[in-house]
C-alpha cells in the first residue's frame, strides 16, 4: 500500500496539485488541486483490506444455534396428551389403521359389563312389621288429638304446635292439623276409620318407594272417603304421613349377582388391518373411536423418539438456514448485536404465537378461516423495520414453513389439523405472501405510516391466496368470501399493530436505531442542531450545506442517504465547545486565536473536537450510528496547516498533529468525509468557473485515495466517480458566480423615469461550450 500511496501522490505533485488540501475547520485554506486528478479517480484501483463483516462467523452461528433451539422446543411435544382428542370431536377425514393391531378393547369390554349389570334386578327384602307400626302411630294421632281438644286452657297455636311436636303428629302440615282439631266428633271419626281402612289396604301388598303416590291416589278413587267438606283432601294428607314402603333394596345381595353378571362377560377382542377405515370424515369420535386410533397408531401420545428426531432435524434446518443467510446477507447495520436480539425475539415470538394458536384454531371444518387470521407476517415487518428488506423476506419464507410444520405436527391425531390435501398448501402459501409482502413495504422505514402501508400489504397478499384456492375448492360457498375478508383484513391489522408495538417496544428496550429516530435527529429543530447553531451559526451552516452534498450523492450510489445526511449534521457538534477558534465561526476575519499559539496548541484544539463531538454524543446520547460519524470524519489524517507551520519553525512529531481517526469503516462515512472536504475547500477558495470547483473537487479525492483514507471501508471505485459527479454538479449550483448589476443609467430627458433594467449576459458553462448565453433574469 505505500509504494502505491507515493506513486499517487508523485503523480499528484506532477498534476501541479501544490501541497495537501486542508479543511479550512483544520485552521487554513488549502491549495487547489489540478486536472490530473480526476484521471486518478478512473485509472488507479485502489488495493484495501476488505472491511470486517458486520455480522461475525460466531454472531451468525450463535444466531443460528438459538433459533435451532427454540425451534426444537416448539416443534417437540413437551406436554403428556398435548392435544390430544376428546370424546365428541368431529373427524376431519376418514382415518385407517397405520398397523395391524390385535388388542383387548377396555372401552367395549367395559360396555358389555355394564350392560349384564344392567340386566340384573334389584333384589327388594320385605319389611313386614310396617303395618302394624303405621296403624299404631294413626292411632298414637288421634289420641293426641282427642286429648287437646279437651285442654280448654290451649290457644289454637298452642293446640297445633303441640300436635306438631307429637310422635303421630311428626310430619303433618299445619292445615291437616288445623282440620284435626277443628272437625266436629262425627267427622273426625269418619276421617279416623277412613285412614285405619286406607292405610291397611295399601300396606296389605309390598310397597316400593316410587310406588307410594299412585298406590295411594289408587285407594281414593275405589276406598272409603271421609262425606265431609274436604274429606278426601284430608285423607290423602294423612296417607301421605302415614304409608311407608314394607319392601326395601337388599343392596349387599344385589351388588352379588351384579358382580357375578360382570364376570360372566369375557373380554371383547378387536381386530384391525393396516389400511382398514377406523372413523368415517365427519363422523362424531367416541371412547371406542378414541381407543382403536389409539391402538392402531394413528393418534400418538407421549414421549416419541420420532418426533424428537423430526423436531430435531426441523430445527436445526430452521437455525442454519436463518444463520447462513444472516451471514451472507449481511443485513445489519453496526451495532448488529441488538438487532440480532431483536430479529431473535420477533422470530421466535412469532413461532410460539403460531405454536399456541394454531392447535385452536384448526381444523376449520366451519370455514372461518381464523388461522389464516393468525398475524404471522408482524416477523417480517419487525425484522425489515431494522434489517434490509431481503433478510425479511427470508424470515417470511422460513417462518411459513416452520408454521405449516407445526400446523402439521401439532395435534396428537395425525393430519387432524387439515380438513383437505390442499389446505396444507394453503396455509404455508398464505403466510409466506403474508411475510413477504409485509416484508417488500418495509423499505426505508421512516414513518410511521410505513407499517400501515404494510398492512394493507399483508391484508392484500392474504386475500390474494385464500380467493385463489376458494375457487379451487367445489364448494364455493358465498358465505366463506366474508369469513375470508375478515380474516385477511384482521391478519393485515394484526401485523401492522403488533409489528409497529415490537418495533417501538425492542427498539427502545434494546436501544437499537430506527429508520424513525434518524427522522428526527435529521430535523433542524432538534436541540442538539438548534445549540449548535446558536453557538457556532458558522458550523451549523456547514453542517446543514455538508448535509445537502452527501444525502444527494449518497442517493445516486444507493447508500443509506437518511443516515448519511444525520451523521453529516451531527459530524462536527464538537465545534460547540470553542467555536471561535475555527475559521466558519471567527466573525472578526483580521484577528485569529490561533495568533496567540503554537501549532501544537493550535492542533490539539483542533482535532479535540473529535473528542469533543464524542463526548457530546456520549452525553446527549446519539445512536451508535450517528455518533460514528464524528471520529471518523476526518480519519486519520494530518492537521497539515499547524504541521507544516511547526516545521518551518524545526523538528514536529507528526503524530501531534494527526487526528485520533478511525478511518472511515463505510461508504456513508466515506461520503461525509469528501463532502466535509470539499465543502470547506470550496467555500474558502471561492472559485470564479466550473472548472475550478471540479479540479478542486478531484483533487479531494484524489488525496484523500492517495492517503489510504478509504482503505477500510466497501466504497468502489465507479462509486466514487460517482459521488465526485454529484458533488461537483451540487457545488457549481451552491457556488455558481454571481452577477455584477452595474449602476442603470437614467433615461433621457426624464431625471425620474425609473431606471432601466439591464440584463447583463452570462457566457456559455464548461458543460456545454456552445450553449446559448443565459441572461441574468433567467438564473
Amino acid at each position: 500500500m505505500s509504494a502505491i500511496r507515493s506513486t499517487l501522490q508523485g503523480k499528484l505533485a506532477g498534476s501541479g496539485a501544490g501541497s495537501r488540501h486542508n479543511d479550512t475547520g483544520s485552521g487554513g485554506l488549502p491549495a487547489a488541486g489540478g486536472r490530473g486528478r480526476s484521471a486518478i479517480i478512473r485509472g488507479h484501483l485502489m488495493l484495501r483490506r476488505r472491511p470486517d463483516p458486520v455480522v461475525t462467523r460466531g454472531g451468525a452461528t450463535a444466531f443460528g444455534v438459538i433459533i435451532a433451539i427454540g425451534a426444537i422446543a416448539l416443534a417437540i411435544p413437551l406436554l403428556p396428551g398435548e392435544s390430544a382428542p376428546n370424546e365428541g370431536d368431529i373427524a376431519p377425514r376418514a382415518f385407517a389403521a397405520v398397523r395391524e393391531s390385535e388388542y383387548v378393547s377396555e372401552e367395549l369390554t367395559q360396555a358389555a359389563r355394564d350392560e349384564a349389570e344392567a340386566t340384573i334386578e334389584p333384589v327388594m327384602a320385605s319389611l313386614e312389621e310396617v303395618p302394624e307400626q303405621q296403624l299404631a302411630l294413626l292411632d298414637t294421632l288421634f289420641e293426641e288429638v282427642a286429648r287437646l281438644r279437651l285442654r280448654s286452657g290451649l290457644s289454637s297455636d298452642e293446640r297445633l304446635e303441640a300436635l306438631g311436636e307429637s310422635p303421630g303428629g311428626i310430619g303433618l302440615g299445619q292445615a291437616i292439623r288445623s282440620t284435626l282439631l277443628t272437625l266436629n266428633l262425627r267427622d273426625l271419626e269418619d276421617l279416623r276409620q277412613s285412614a285405619v281402612e286406607g292405610v291397611r289396604a295399601i300396606l296389605s301388598s309390598p310397597l316400593r318407594e316410587e310406588d307410594k303416590r299412585n298406590r295411594i291416589e289408587a285407594y281414593l278413587l275405589v276406598g272409603s272417603v271421609p262425606s265431609f267438606q274436604n274429606g278426601e283432601g284430608a285423607l290423602r294428607e294423612l296417607l301421605e304421613a302415614l304409608v311407608t314402603p314394607t319392601v326395601a333394596l337388599d343392596l349387599e345381595t344385589t351388588q352379588e349377582l351384579q358382580e357375578e353378571a360382570r364376570a360372566a362377560v369375557e373380554p371383547v377382542l378387536v381386530t384391525y388391518s393396516t389400511g382398514e377405515v377406523i372413523v368415517e370424515e365427519g363422523q362424531t369420535l367416541d371412547a371406542v373411536v378414541i381407543e382403536a386410533l389409539r391402538e392402531t397408531g394413528v393418534i400418538r401420545e407421549g414421549f416419541d423418539y420420532y418426533d424428537l428426531g423430526a423436531g430435531l432435524l426441523m430445527g436445526a434446518a430452521l437455525g442454519t438456514v436463518l444463520g447462513v443467510y444472516l451471514y451472507r446477507l449481511q443485513p445489519f447495520e453496526r451495532p448488529a448485536e441488538r438487532r440480532g436480539l431483536m430479529t431473535l425475539l420477533a422470530v421466535l415470538g412469532t413461532l410460539v404465537a403460531v405454536r399456541v394458536a394454531l392447535p385452536e384454531l384448526l381444523p376449520d371444518t366451519e370455514g372461518r378461516f381464523f388461522a389464516y387470521a393468525v398475524p404471522v407476517g408482524a416477523a417480517a415487518l419487525v425484522v425489515s423495520s431494522v434489517s434490509a428488506p431481503r433478510f425479511g423476506a427470508m424470515v417470511a419464507v422460513v417462518v411459513a414453513l416452520y408454521a405449516g410444520f407445526i400446523a402439521a405436527t401439532a395435534p396428537s391425531l395425525a393430519g387432524a389439523a387439515f380438513t383437505s390435501a390442499l389446505e396444507p398448501l394453503e396455509l404455508v402459501i398464505a403466510y409466506a405472501a403474508a411475510g413477504l409482502a409485509g416484508a417488500a413495504a418495509m423499505q426505508r422505514t421512516e414513518r410511521l405510516a410505513r407499517f400501515a402501508t404494510a398492512g394493507v400489504a399483508v391484508a392484500t397478499a392474504t386475500g390474494a391466496v385464500l380467493l385463489a384456492f376458494w375457487l379451487l375448492t367445489e364448494q364455493r360457498e358465498t358465505e366463506g368470501l366474508g369469513w375470508l375478508a375478515m380474516a385477511a383484513g384482521i391478519a393485515g391489522g394484526g401485523s401492522a399493530v403488533i409489528g409497529l408495538g415490537l418495533h417501538v417496544l425492542l427498539s427502545v428496550a434494546l436501544r437499537v436505531t430506527t429508520r424513525m429516530q434518524l427522522m428526527e435527529l435529521a430535523q433542524a429543530g432538534h436541540p442538539i442542531l438548534q445549540e449548535l447553531q446558536e453557538k457556532a451559526p458558522g458550523t451549523f451552516h456547514h453542517s446543514m450545506l455538508v448535509g445537502t452534498l452527501a444525502e444527494q450523492a449518497a442517493n445516486r450510489i444507493g447508500a443509506d442517504s437518511l443516515l448519511v445526511r444525520a451523521g453529516a449534521y451531527y459530524h462536527d457538534i464538537g465545534k460547540m465547545e470553542r467555536p471561535e477558534y475555527f475559521v466558519e465561526n471567527n466573525i472578526d476575519r483580521g484577528v485569529s486565536p490561533h495568533d496567540s499559539l503554537s501549532p501544537e496548541a493550535s492542533a490539539r484544539i483542533i482535532h479535540g473536537h473529535v473528542l469533543d463531538g464524542v463526548e457530546i454524543a456520549r452525553r446527549r446520547r446519539l445512536p451508535a450510528l450517528v455518533g460514528d460519524f464524528i471520529p471518523q470524519h476526518h480519519g486519520t489524517r494530518l492537521v497539515e496547516f499547524f504541521y507544516h507551520k511547526a516545521l518551518e519553525r524545526g523538528d514536529a512529531e507528526e503524530e501531534n498533529f494527526r487526528y485520533p481517526g478511525p478511518r472511515p469503516q463505510e461508504k456513508e462515512h466515506a461520503i461525509v468525509m469528501l463532502a466535509d472536504s470539499c465543502e470547506a475547500l470550496v467555500r474558502a477558495t471561492q472559485p470564479e468557473t466550473h472548472e475550478e470547483i471540479d479540479e478542486l473537487v478531484n483533487g479531494v479525492f484524489a488525496e484523500r485515495l492517495a492517503e489510504g483514507q478509504m482503505d477500510e471501508c466497501d466504497i468502489t471505485m465507479r462509486e466514487m466517480q460517482v459521488v465526485a459527479a454529484s458533488f461537483r454538479s451540487t457545488l457549481r449550483a451552491v457556488y455558481h458566480p454571481r452577477i455584477e448589476y452595474p449602476d442603470a443609467p437614467e433615461r433621457a430627458g426624464s431625471p425620474d423615469a425609473p431606471p432601466e433594467t439591464l440584463a447583463p449576459i452570462v457566457g456559455p458553462t464548461p458543460e456545454d461550450p456552445d450553449a446559448p448565453p443565459i441572461r441574468a433574469a433567467d438564473e
